[in-house]
């Protein structure tokens, strides 16, 4: 039987340091759950006797028991009437288990809105509000959405300023102005305090070679900075502030227990215990509009990995130096079942196997290690790491395989 490491740095010493990964999205809904869980926390605590409204809701499960949640967050600017959808962010949760998966869909993806025609995913918002938006991906990605979050990107604003701003490192200068949306930015590079205005304009910031996917990524830093915010100890003076500005920015139809819910398991996954991803696509000029392309079947497989948590992905590392081994290791779970992400050389030699559970919990490790007969067992969370298990394979394995070096 493997045994299991309790302590996820216990194993560092024969796997090596930690692959660095950047933190992947996370902006709009990360926000409301962090802001709406603290501030019904504080109303519910309020609140005695069991025939309180909140009170029941809070004591009763969470979205009823179910297995799997699935949540839209969708981030709305003002460009018109309704307001383009900015962002937009689909949430699988899992109560049970507190597992949180999220996949991020490019605002110029190239889709069919019902009723509407081929167009980029951000117009479904200005044409037919949320109910539109939420048809348009639920075509998309085939999957029904069980609640939403609506927020107003402007009122984001508000929101940071409630928190007393935020610290991000501006990877370069930053200069746009366009008064038909009120937007101007002007950024230098370098650590900086930023306030509300100064944040939305650096997460709205893409005019450079990277486009929609550089403003993506700068809203996953944005993500971290807001995240390190919310945690610290001085937000419970501000939670006035935080009321009246989360009144004002944001719309949902989850109930109050459910909110709190994901408000506890967002901070006990913590950012590298929630997987996040981006639906994969190439940009492409479509009648003089800038698109990104979604592969159909490249589209199916990212939502039956990331959403609705099939299969199993498994990066392969040979720590032996033996060649060939962990080809050898990776064709074997393929048959098992697997998907492999990546086949490669550990950084460091390993005496024992190990197998790294990239998410939150064992037991997917467990199943990997079983299939390959050995493995000290490790929980070592990385969200944006593609694969959910990696095995590092050691000088053990080759020798129960006969071949010691």
């Amino acid at each position: 039987m493997p045994s299991v490491i309790l302590n996820r740095r216990a194993a560092a010493h024969a796997s090596g340091p930690r692959f660095q990964w950047w933190w992947l999205v996370w902006v709009a809904a990360g926000v409301c759950t962090f802001l709406c869980g603290a501030v019904l926390g504080v109303v519910s605590s309020g609140l005695s006797g069991p025939g309180g409204g909140w009170f029941s809701q809070i004591l009763s499960p969470a979205f009823g028991g179910r297995e799997r949640v699935i949540i839209l967050a969708v981030g709305v600017d003002k460009s018109s009437d309704r307001g383009l959808a900015d962002t937009i962010l689909v949430l699988a949760v899992s109560p049970r288990t507190g597992e949180l998966s999220a996949l991020s869909i490019p605002r110029d993806s190239r889709v069919q809105v019902p009723g509407v025609g081929i167009r980029r995913i951000n117009s479904s918002h200005a044409v037919g509000g949320m109910p539109l938006t939420i048809e348009t991906v639920e075509v998309l990605l085939g999957l029904p959405t069980d609640r939403y979050i609506r927020v107003d990107v402007p009122g984001l604003v508000k929101l940071v300023d409630a928190i007393g701003g935020v610290d991000i490192e501006v990877e370069k200068r930053m200069r746009y102005r366009d008064r038909s949306q009120n937007l101007s930015i002007d950024l230098q590079p370098g650590w900086q305090h930023l306030d509300g205005t100064q944040a939305m304009g650096y997460v709205r910031f893409r005019h450079d070679a990277a486009g929609d996917l550089g403003r993506m990524e700068r809203q996953r830093h944005f993500l971290r900075a807001v995240l390190r915010q919310l945690t610290g100890p001085t937000n419970v003076s501000r939670l006035p502030q935080l009321a009246r500005a989360f009144v004002e920015t944001v719309g949902t139809n989850l109930t109050a227990k459910e909110l709190l819910a994901l408000k506890r398991m967002v901070e006990q996954a913590g950012p590298e215990g929630i997987r996040a991803e981006t639906l994969p696509g190439e940009p492409k000029m479509v009648r003089g509009q800038s698109m990104i392309e979604l592969d159909g079947e490249r589209v199916e497989q990212t939502v039956d990995r990331v959403l609705r948590g099939l299969g199993l992905s498994v990066e392969v590392l040979n720590g032996t130096g033996i060649s060939g081994l962990g080809a050898r290791v990776a064709a074997e779970l393929e048959e098992a079942g697997c998907e492999i992400t990546a086949v490669g050389n550990a950084k460091q030699k390993s005496d024992v196997t190990i197998v790294i559970s990239r998410r939150p919990g064992s037991r997917r490790a467990e199943r990997v290690a079983e299939w390959i007969g050995m493995g000290v067992i490790s929980v070592e969370p990385e969200g944006d790491n593609p694969a959910d298990v990696t095995v590092i394979i050691g000088r053990d394995f080759s020798r129960q395989a006969g071949q010691a070096s």
